[in-house]
């Protein structure tokens, strides 16, 4: 009679405190492109990233899942920012129309989609507006200068950055 053999997993490993974290956030980002939020649980994300006493580590390091996200938001503002910021610096030195912004910004989308998720799941969870505004405020800001580099008025660029992230956080909440 053959033995079935059995299938292994690859076996956690201890790694420091700050690879910790960082495993923990790249996990939660990169599943973040498959997993639905309500599916997107300690187990899942510390099995992503590799790492075993995954209730234990989340706690340890960031206090809770929530404040896990919390990082994880952040993290893509900061993202988002480097690119539009990088898009600016590019655009500066050439001759740019709205279309050429535009097809620019598709490139951001997943980032911004992202990011809205995860700001909804910590809104239904109670978190403050206010715990993320300033990372908005920058993104807008980026968003803002870009605009204004193709000649558009600064309000109506402010308006239109914010058009902007708000459609996709619409299209984010009603997928």
């Amino acid at each position: 009679m053959a033995t079935v053999p059995k299938k292994t997993k690859s076996k956690p490993v201890r790694v420091g405190r700050d690879e910790a974290s960082e495993r923990l956030v790249q996990a939660v980002i990169s599943l973040l492109d498959t997993t639905p939020m309500n599916e997107l649980l300690v187990d899942l994300i510390t099995e992503k990233a590799g790492l075993a006493s995954g209730h234990v580590l989340v706690h340890r390091y960031f206090g809770s899942r929530l404040d896990l996200l919390s990082e994880v938001a952040h993290r893509l503002a900061g993202q988002l920012v480097e690119g539009l910021n990088g898009d600016f610096e590019t655009f500066q030195d050439v001759s740019v129309t709205p279309v050429d912004y535009l097809g620019s910004f598709a490139r951001h989308t997943g980032i911004i989609r992202k990011r809205a998720l995860v700001i909804n799941e910590l809104a239904l969870h109670g978190a403050s507006p206010a715990l993320h505004s300033e990372d908005t405020r920058k993104i807008l800001d980026s968003l803002q200068q870009i605009f204004e580099l193709v000649e558009v008025p600064s309000r109506a660029a402010r308006a239109t950055a914010l058009n902007m992230l708000t459609l996709v956080s619409v299209e984010v909440t009603l997928s």
